[in-house]
């Protein structure tokens, strides 16, 4: 199972060299838009990254498949709030594990 990381080219450079060998940059809406459509149909990937700036730049319908995604897991990083990570490890295990 693989890692991918979608971002700019700033975030993709620090994962490569955290080492995340699928790291791609998208440097319009309509390259993230297809970069995550490959990813999401890649049966070896395990984990998608993007960072919550350009998830919620993404259509709502593309935005509530990439959330309710489990295959791959969908995680946005960023200094923006989001609970979506909160709410897949309670999906996943069935416990709060910030209560």
């Amino acid at each position: 199972m693989d890692i991918a990381v979608i971002g700019n080219s700033n975030e993709v450079i620090g994962f490569k060299l955290a080492g995340v060998r699928r790291a791609y940059s998208a440097a319009s809406e309509d390259e993230l838009e297809s970069k995550i459509n490959e990813i999401m149909a890649d049966p070896d990937i395990g984990i998608l990254v993007l960072n919550q700036a350009d998830f919620n730049k993404l259509d709502k319908r593309l935005q509530s498949t990439l959330t309710d995604s489990v295959r791959p897991t969908v995680i946005s990083v960023g200094t923006e709030e989001s609970t979506e990570m909160r709410e897949k490890i309670k999906r996943a295990i069935g416990v709060d594990l910030w209560k």
